[in-house]
């Protein structure tokens, strides 16, 4: 059979494929011996290797250089502590016990306006706000008020006040009442001091601590209240026993009495007993013939009542009866009736029927007969 005739669509489905390409014999290369390396251990050197280099992580190399940067700066300050005396400073004047510390003022504000504002607390002696050397403020001052009672306070209320849209830190003199006592820029000071914002993982740690800490407390708080309710529980249940044993000693001593008076009553008893039971036994006799009589007379009526009641529901019963049945005749004569009524009227529509069927035929007759005497 030829493909000629065949479509190019068709005829493209028997075309040849593309002959394979040529492609190189594979080399096989010798394989490497492999040895052990028991040969070679006396060509190794005898002597002790050098000491090892110990790695320093990016972490550790900061907080070494922190160290580093803290001790040298400790040796810078000791010359500085050592010359350090509050009460040989020229402007340290005025008494240490009515001298109020006033910390992260604005740097904005000026002694007049801290003056205003401190004067609430009391009349105040003198206002020093500290300036740097190049007459700058430092944004801390010393206000000495005039009597000791203004002083506390002002400790006691002052502190968080706002000033030029800061809230300021209020504290008393310490440099010369606190014996060793050293300003934040010798090391000391109060408070942590300057610590960055925490980072994430930081700020999580401190709150699940936290936390912690608070269910703790809790957990610790709910022991001590169930203990305490326990103790207490247990005073109420002696308080209770005690109560208890001597009600039972009271009513074990009424008790008592109770049953002898008891018993001297029923020996009265008995004597009168033994006098009043003939009487006693004529009365219950005439009592039950009385009582006899009274329950034959009710029976009689009960018996006369449920007669009539029978008698009524047999009459009903047979009027319900003859109701039924001449509701039943009317009904059956109704229907006999109206079955009457349609048989009479089919046979009067059938009569009618067959009338107009003679009267058609008889028409149709003549005209018959005078189309045959036509033809």
């Amino acid at each position: 059979m030829s493909a000629q005739g065949l479509p190019a669509h068709i005829l493209a489905l028997f075309t040849p494929r593309p002959p394979p390409q040529h492609l190189p014999p594979l080399v096989l290369k010798k394989k490497i011996k492999l040895t052990g390396a028991a040969d070679y251990v006396d060509m190794l050197p005898s002597e002790t290797p050098p000491a090892r280099e110990e790695w320093e992580s990016p972490l550790q190399r900061k907080a070494r250089r922190h160290q580093e940067k803290l001790a040298r700066h400790k040796e810078e300050i000791k010359e500085l502590i050592a010359s350090y005396d509050p009460h040989k400073d020229e402007h340290a004047v005025g008494d240490p016990f009515k001298t109020l510390f006033v910390a992260r003022i604005s740097y904005d504000t000026t002694e007049k306006k801290l003056k205003r504002e401190f004067e609430v607390f009391g009349s105040i002696k003198r206002v020093r706000l500290v300036y740097d050397q190049k007459g700058k403020p430092r944004g801390y001052a010393f206000i000495e008020y005039e009597h000791e009672r203004d002083l506390k306070n002002a400790y006691k209320q002052g502190d968080g006040k706002k000033i030029d849209g800061r809230r300021v830190m209020v504290d008393v003199e310490r440099g010369r009442t606190v014996q060793g006592w050293l300003p934040r820029r010798l090391g000391g000071g109060r408070g942590p001091g300057r610590q960055g914002k925490p980072s994430k993982k930081k700020a999580k740690l401190l709150a699940l601590q936290e936390k912690a800490k608070k269910e703790e407390g809790k957990e610790k708080d709910g022991k001590e209240k169930d203990r305490e309710e326990k103790k207490e529980k247990d005073k109420d249940r002696g308080d209770r026993g005690d109560r208890d044993e001597k009600k039972d000693r009271k009513d074990r001593g009424d008790r008592d009495r109770d049953r002898n008076s008891k018993r001297e009553r029923s020996r009265s008893r008995d004597g009168k007993k033994e006098e009043r039971e003939p009487k006693e036994k004529a009365s219950r006799k005439e009592d039950k013939k009385d009582r006899d009589g009274k329950d034959r007379d009710d029976r009689k009526g009960r018996d006369r009542d449920e007669k009539k009641d029978r008698d009524d529901r047999e009459e009903k019963k047979g009027r319900g009866d003859r109701d039924r049945d001449r509701d039943r005749d009317r009904d059956r004569d109704r229907d006999r009736d109206r079955k009457d009524r349609d048989r009479s009227r089919g046979r009067e529509d059938k009569k009618e029927e067959k009338k107009e069927k003679e009267k058609k035929e008889a028409k149709e007759e003549p005209e018959d007969k005078i189309a045959d005497d036509d033809l």
